[in-house]
């Protein structure tokens, strides 16, 4: 029965909260606001990037509609046998709307569903992933919405993914 009382009362907290986030829009930014605090240094830059998970695919700049993303020169980095990984992305705070495409299109996260290395707002910490296991991993997707993401990446997700 104290189980329940305290399942309830977290339950109940959080509809509080995000009802609170919702109306009030508490503790939140809008787009536009956090895009005028990070121009005006009122904050502090995001990290935007975690280097060590990013592919260097590219497709983060290929989607991104403001030209926002520069992808950086890098010293190569072999990840699997096929597919080395020599630039990473850099997003210009100026340029950026947070339309948040480089996120959701990153195949980090759309395709093999791990924490996205890239997100204009935040990456957060670090998460360990081994970058050439991940690559390797059984992946669950059609066909088709693999070929739509290698439509929008630099590189050929097919070859590295094994052919699949």
């Amino acid at each position: 029965m104290e189980e329940l009382r305290s399942f309830a009362k977290i339950f109940l907290t959080g509809i509080y909260e995000n009802l609170e986030r919702i109306i009030f829009g508490s503790g939140r930014y809008t787009d536009i606001e956090l895009r005028n605090a990070i121009l005006s240094g009122t904050i502090k830059l995001p990290k935007t990037v975690i280097e060590e998970l990013c592919i260097g695919c590219e497709g983060c700049a290929n989607v991104c509609p403001t030209k926002a993303i520069e992808m950086i020169p890098i010293e190569p980095i072999k990840i699997t046998e096929n597919y080395v990984k020599d630039k990473i992305p850099k997003i210009n705070a100026e340029k950026c709307v947070y339309c948040l495409y480089c996120h959701d299109f990153c195949p980090v996260f759309s395709v093999f569903n791990e924490v996205s290395p890239i997100h204009p707002r935040d990456v957060g910490e670090y998460v360990e992933i081994d970058v050439s296991k991940l690559l390797q991993k059984k992946i669950e997707i059609s066909e088709e919405q693999i070929n739509k993401i290698c439509s929008l990446l630099s590189i050929n997700l097919k070859k590295i993914l094994g052919d699949k």
